[in-house]
């Protein structure tokens, strides 16, 4: 290359270098948690990354953050980009209040950190800049014209249509804050004016009305009638922003099953070997009726792995199952038709349904160290059986778990002859776990259940001394039989879970 060519190339890399490491410093790095608060106080909207520097994920993000950084630093209203090195101990405390449990874990904190939301948009210059620029906007607004709210409905995919009296109230302030909440998958307009939404309504209509209107159903409108909350508001838009029926196996609405799935609210699930007209028309029907029931219908040759998380076998006809998150129960009726689906519902609601349960057989011989526990047995076994009961939840692919396994069952082995305990396992994926005073949140899970029945979590070193250790100073029944003398084996792992199965 000649002399000229070289300068050349030389001057545009010194330049890239000087503009990158400009983008960089309008990233500002936090260092401790007072370091946060402080600018928290100081930018209402703060875009915060916290990060390891060993994640490939982390290293492909940064020029992408600092650039997004340097394009946003004289927006208005202000947007501010930061980012937070995990590792640091300065940062530990970050760590755990953002609950980070894996890298780069991204929050959006708008003037109080314990109200931050997560970053959900794309990972790339451009795409930052476009989710953060509508992040910092208000998540509604107000429409003051029948062709407004025309305009409004045409345009949303979904839409939450309120009629608010005054922008000051307490009912204005629950809808502002579910707005800012749901604000990435649903519209949010309010009138002040009650007869551009309800013209037929007498003078005196002042309490709030809100609706919702789905572009791709016109005719379905739905209307809340609950108490005005934050949590319930946005329960029922989270639940009737989806299609009255969701199609399991269908690639375009996985994001909407994702959300009924993850959702606190009851699901009804309908399992055919064909879609029918009949079976769809009730499905529809019993989504109107009920606000916050999730329905969704699954044809068995497409919802291969929703038969295998359930272990809901495909037979002939329709197998309704229904799921209550909140109480830790399912429901089942196999063999049923269209026409069943309204009963099945009402008896549902009265409470009237026998609760079941995803269950392995128990083993013929259970006679190990470790009783093998299945969701049949567990609450005669954990709960009345009248004596102490060291439970492991554990998952078959997990990595923590085999690391466990010798160890459990050499705890099994030094209390075989302590008629006061029962050192016990169950598969927590083959089997449900028929308790809400129990729950798998990572595997392995390790609980202990005193012969009163009180629920003790273990959170401590897995080895033997300290397992047996817990076990002295938590049990309630006196030792009886002979003891294994315990060692001291020390612990070189560090206490992590494994990922919980998900559907």
């Amino acid at each position: 290359m000649a002399p000229k060519g070289r300068l050349a190339a030389l001057l545009v890399a010194a330049f890239c270098l000087c503009s990158t490491l400009a983008a960089a410093a309008d990233v500002i790095a936090v260092s401790g948690e007072a370091h946060l608060q402080e600018l928290v106080k100081a930018h209402p909207f703060l875009a915060v990354e916290l990060y390891a520097p060993w994640c490939g994920h982390c290293k492909k993000l940064e020029p992408e953050w600092a650039k997004a950084a340097a394009q946003l630093k004289d927006h208005d209203p202000p947007i501010t980009l930061a980012k937070v090195d995990a590792t640091e101990k300065a940062n530990e405390p970050l760590k755990a209040l953002f609950k980070v449990s894996g890298f780069p874990t991204i929050k959006i904190i708008k003037g109080d950190t314990a109200k931050a939301a997560p970053y959900e948009g794309p990972r790339d210059e451009a795409g930052i800049v476009a989710y953060l620029k509508r992040q910092v906007q208000p998540a509604y607004s107000q429409l003051a014209s029948a062709e407004e709210i025309a305009a409004a409905k045409a345009e949303s995919e979904v839409l939450v249509l309120a009629y608010l009296d005054s922008n000051t109230s307490a009912e204005f302030k629950t809808f502002a804050e579910v707005a800012d909440q749901l604000r990435n998958d649903i519209d949010f307009r309010f009138v002040t004016d009650r007869s551009l939404v309800d013209p037929g309504c007498a003078a005196d209509c002042t309490s709030p009305l809100l609706t919702m209107h789905k572009r791709e159903e016109p005719g379905e409108v739905a209307t809340y009638d609950g108490k005005l909350t934050p949590e319930l508001l946005s329960g029922w838009a989270a639940v009737k922003s989806l299609p009255l029926v969701l199609k399991f196996g269908s690639p375009s609405g996985m994001k909407h099953l994702q959300k009924a799935f993850s959702a606190p609210s009851p699901r009804l699930i309908a399992v055919v070997q064909e879609e029918s007209g009949e079976l769809l028309e009730q499905l529809q029907q019993a989504s109107r009726a009920n606000a916050e029931l999730a329905v969704i219908l699954a044809v068995a040759k497409d919802s291969q792995r929703l038969l295998d998380f359930y272990k809901v076998p495909a037979r002939p006809g329709v197998t309704l199952l229904l799921e209550d998150p909140k109480a830790a129960a399912k429901y089942l009726k196999a063999d049923a038709k269209p026409s069943d689906v309204p009963e099945f519902l009402r008896e549902f609601q009265e409470g009237a349904l026998e609760r079941w349960l995803k269950s392995e057989e128990p083993p013929a011989d259970n006679s190990g160290p470790v009783r093998v526990l299945v969701a049949k047995t567990f609450e005669e076994e954990v709960f009345g059986g009248g004596k102490d009961v060291f439970v492991e939840l554990y998952a078959p692919w997990c990595g923590h778990c085999k690391k466990l396994e010798p160890i459990w069952d050499s705890v099994g082995k030094a209390l075989a002859g302590d008629d006061g305990i029962v050192v016990a396992k169950m598969d927590a994926t083959q089997n449900d776990i028929p308790t809400p005073k129990i729950t798998a949140k990572g595997y392995p899970t390790l609980v202990f259940v005193t012969a009163k029945g009180d629920v003790v979590p273990f959170g401590g070193k897995r080895e033997k001394a300290d397992l047996l250790s817990f076990i002295a100073s938590t049990r309630v029944t006196k030792p009886s039989g002979d003891a294994e003398e315990e060692d001291d084996t020390e612990d070189d792992d560090e206490d992590e879970t494994g990922s919980k199965d998900e559907l």
